[in-house]
């Protein structure tokens, strides 16, 4: 936290609570519902006149859904953190988008590749995605698996059509 900045964790914890609860879309009579306390109490941790124990910290956490740290700090030192925590997941919101927008502007290029006769080209950016997803054996063996699969049960299906047409064309020969 800032030590430059004079306000007390106090008014920080209480405007964070009320942008929070409002966010949420919360009265403060039902927060005070979810903590089991009063709605005068809610009003004065809001307006930091009220400072509230430890205790009173996580039961609020656990009422809005969110951290320590999301009540204590101050708003652009919490929506730094909060920038930095989801660039740092493996599985963010932020990260999946990126792979999200890299993968589908590759099958965009291998679909204007295919729409201009170009297979080598097109082959060449499913290559590319397939090894962004398959780069040790068992991926490649699952893919392999799951293409031998997919082949058999294609040529189950034409088989069965097939045996299904001779017996309309002769049903005789199932006497």
């Amino acid at each position: 936290m800032s030590e430059k900045n004079s306000e007390g964790i106090e008014i920080k914890i209480g405007l964070n609570v009320k942008r929070i609860r409002k966010e949420q879309g919360l009265t403060q009579k039902e927060l005070a519902s979810r903590l089991s306390s009063i709605e005068q109490t809610v009003s004065k941790i809001e307006r930091g006149v009220f400072t509230p124990s430890a205790e009173t910290i996580m039961q609020l956490c656990e009422a809005l859904n969110v951290t320590p740290n999301e009540l204590m700090l101050e708003n652009p030192e919490w929506q730094k953190w909060q920038s930095e925590r989801l660039e740092h997941q493996d599985h963010s919101i932020n990260g999946l988008a990126d792979q999200i927008s890299l993968v589908q502007g590759m099958f965009a290029k291998a679909d204007i590749a295919r729409d201009a006769g170009d297979e080598d080209k097109e082959k060449a950016y499913l290559d590319d995605i397939i090894q962004m997803y398959a780069w040790q054996n068992k991926d490649i063996r699952a893919i392999a698996e799951w293409l031998d699969h997919r082949y058999l049960d294609q040529y189950m299906v034409k088989m069965q059509g097939e045996i299904r047409k001779t017996m309309i064309k002769n049903p005789e020969d199932e006497k």
